[in-house]
């Protein structure tokens, strides 16, 4: 019998928003787009986040896909936080950055904290990581272009089994 011992939660890309993500479906929330193709069909569904996140995210989207050759899997699920009402600046993001880094380790070309190579890629809004997270099963991207910012978390579902948590999907 072995005393002391405890069950060490992984921490996750979730452990960085006070929002719980798996509760988006409850309260108020808008259907915005949806496409339909011969095989899946996808709703963006979208809220404001009731604060900011990290000190500038305030919208959040559900990107819920349906395959329709598969009615027994589980529905892919991609997330897109956004800032539609504050300015993004380089410290919002080299602070978001480091919160990933410090999780996941340097991105998938191996770059790691804020950059000078990052400040020029700001300043031409053109800024684009990505990390691939448990073995390929889920992906940060984050971008900051013409169109703002996104932090997109591919594959939420993929996240939420490893927390032990659900996420109760209304179709």
């Amino acid at each position: 019998m072995r005393f002391f011992e405890t069950s060490k939660k992984e921490k996750s890309i979730l452990d960085l928003f006070t929002y719980d993500l798996t509760t988006f479906f409850y309260g108020e929330y808008e259907e915005v787009e949806s496409h339909d193709t011969e095989a899946m069909f996808m709703i963006v569904y979208e809220r404001n986040l009731p604060w900011e996140e990290m000190g500038f995210l305030d919208k959040v989207q559900f990107r819920v896909f349906f395959d329709k050759n598969n009615f027994t899997g589980s529905n892919p699920i991609n997330v897109r936080l956004l800032c539609t009402k504050s300015e993004v600046t380089p410290d919002n993001i080299e602070k978001l950055f480091e919160s990933i880094v410090e999780l996941y380790g340097s991105d998938d070309t191996g770059m790691g904290l804020w950059t000078d190579e990052d400040n020029i890629a700001y300043d031409n809004k053109t800024l684009e990581r990505r990390w691939s997270i448990q073995e390929g099963e889920s992906f940060i991207t984050v971008y900051f272009n013409e169109n703002g910012f996104e932090l997109n978390i591919l594959f939420l579902n993929n996240i939420i089994k490893h927390t032990g948590k659900y996420l109760n999907i209304k179709s």
